[in-house]
């Protein structure tokens, strides 16, 4: 999602499209699809079990994404409600508002889904459990029936330059935060349709034509006291938490990777950058847009910063000044995704969809970027350096370890397993030998194998108890290393 654009400054040649009928045909099923599945949460079984909103305001579909995403999705699309409806509601059931998102006003602002099947409303509470609630009533819908609805052009409601209101949820330290904010729309307007074109004459082109392109979108306009106020907000709340200086800079990052990835502006090929401004007020951004929000603020906290380019992957990060025996190919800067949490430093095992995704099958390399490929760092800055990584590689080392351990206590329990079910085949050819001597009347034998039974099978019980035990201790260092390794990706 970074091929963006350079022109020299020449003239525009404008070309004419024809469209013919048969599109126009594939719209109208399209609209006929998407308005029985109005108000209705879909499953996109056949990819990673996505799921979608159709809104019943314009039969199109939204992209929920994470929990907070849904959350926060679902509630823009609100209808306020008076506490005499909500009351009626409850009782008789919400019929003209099927698929709805309901808002008592009355009520701090309570949020209900009213579920299409049987009009009643349910609760969406944290983010969470709203997204719990989005899958219990989601419906499985294939690719082709999916492709059919058309996508909105944003994860907001319709009309957006009526939204100017903003609720932000992020998690540091595993911790939830909110920052509600209203957000000036006459200055989105000017940023959106500010010049997205880096441009020159001939012969005067800069020596790196990308790094000067890139520059275009870390300024911000004399009208724009918002994009840094903001900034200001996530400050402040550091500081009332006790925050230092490399706590807080890990604070802004984690707001800035909670931002929702726009799956939406990747799958319509959509190459246009956002200015900063743009991807707060939309909420939402792929990874450069969401790079050049937090290049532009590691600045004004005063840190080194610059931007990562892997072209061999499509992709970019952030890149914060920290000691050199940590930076990257001793770069001077260490990694920071940005369109998913990570801890700052660490490389994403895979990006897919534009979004870099979590391994959990490995925790090797998880300081090398080299699997991203080529690296080309632009807008190079110097400041301060972050400190935390060291920290950060000995969590990871010690998570890496207790994996190694806990794959070993694996094979020690299998083959305690082993042994235990070698001994139950030899208890159970005894049992066999015991019933033959019975069988031929031979008591003497019988009388004289039953002790050796009976040895043997104590033995087998002390190793099943043993064994049961160890399954137990086992269990609880499973649950150790998960709770450790949802700490170190906030999951």
């Amino acid at each position: 999602m970074r091929r963006f654009r350079f022109t020299i400054f020449l003239s525009i040649l404008s070309v004419a499209l024809i469209f013919s009928i048969w599109p126009f045909l594939r719209v109208r099923a399209a609209t006929t699809l998407a308005s029985r599945l109005a108000g209705k949460i879909l499953l996109q079984v056949e990819g990673s079990g996505e799921a979608w909103y159709v809104s019943p305001l314009d039969n199109k579909r939204y992209y929920l994404g994470r929990p907070a995403d849904a959350f926060n999705l679902m509630r823009r699309f609100g209808l306020g409600i008076s506490e005499n409806s909500y009351q009626s509601f409850q009782i008789n059931g919400a019929n003209s508002f099927k698929g709805r998102i309901l808002l008592r006003v009355q009520a701090a602002g309570e949020a209900y889904y009213v579920n299409p099947e049987d009009s009643r409303l349910y609760y969406l509470g944290r983010p969470s459990d709203a997204f719990t609630l989005m899958r219990r009533f989601g419906l499985g819908i294939s690719n082709q029936n999916l492709n059919q609805i058309i996508i909105a052009d944003s994860s907001m409601p319709v009309d957006v330059n009526n939204v100017n209101s903003q609720i932000y949820s992020w998690k540091y330290q595993n911790q939830v935060y909110q920052l509600n904010i209203n957000l000036d729309q006459n200055l989105y307007q000017s940023y959106a349709s500010s010049s997205k074109v880096y441009t020159y004459y001939s012969g005067q082109e800069p020596a790196d034509i990308r790094d000067a392109f890139y520059g275009l979108f870390l300024k911000i306009k004399s009208s724009d006291n918002q994009t840094l106020g903001l900034l200001s907000s996530l400050r402040a709340q550091a500081a009332n938490l006790g925050l230092n200086s490399d706590q807080t800079a890990a604070f802004v990052l984690a707001f800035i990777q909670y931002i929702p990835y726009d799956q939406v502006k990747l799958e319509a090929g959509n190459n246009i950058p956002y200015y900063p401004f743009e991807t707060l007020y939309l909420n939402k951004g792929v990874c450069a847009d969401k790079t050049f929000l937090a290049v532009l603020w590691l600045r004004e906290l005063g840190y080194g910063a610059a931007i990562l380019d892997f072209p061999e992957s499509n992709h970019s990060a952030v890149g914060i000044a920290c000691p050199l025996e940590d930076s990257l190919a001793s770069s001077g800067y260490c990694y920071v995704e940005t369109t998913n949490y990570f801890p700052i430093g660490v490389v994403p095992p895979l990006i897919s969809g534009g979004q870099a995704k979590i391994d959990l099958s490995s925790f090797d390399l998880l300081f090398n970027a080299d699997r991203l490929g080529y690296l080309d760092i632009k807008q190079k800055s110097q400041g301060k350096k972050y400190q935390g990584i060291a920290a950060v590689k000995l969590e990871a080392a010690a998570i890496k370890q207790a994996k190694i351990d806990l794959d070993n206590l694996k094979n020690s329990l299998d083959n305690e397993k082993l042994n235990l079910e070698t001994a139950y085949n030899s208890l159970k050819q005894q049992e066999s030998q015991l019933a033959t001597y019975r069988s031929a009347g031979d008591i003497s034998a019988y009388n004289q194998f039953v002790p050796v039974y009976n040895q043997a099978l104590a033995q087998y019980q002390l190793q099943t108890d043993r064994y049961n035990q160890d399954v137990a201790d086992y269990n609880q260092v499973v649950n150790a290393f998960n709770n450790r390794y949802r700490q170190f990706y906030q999951q």
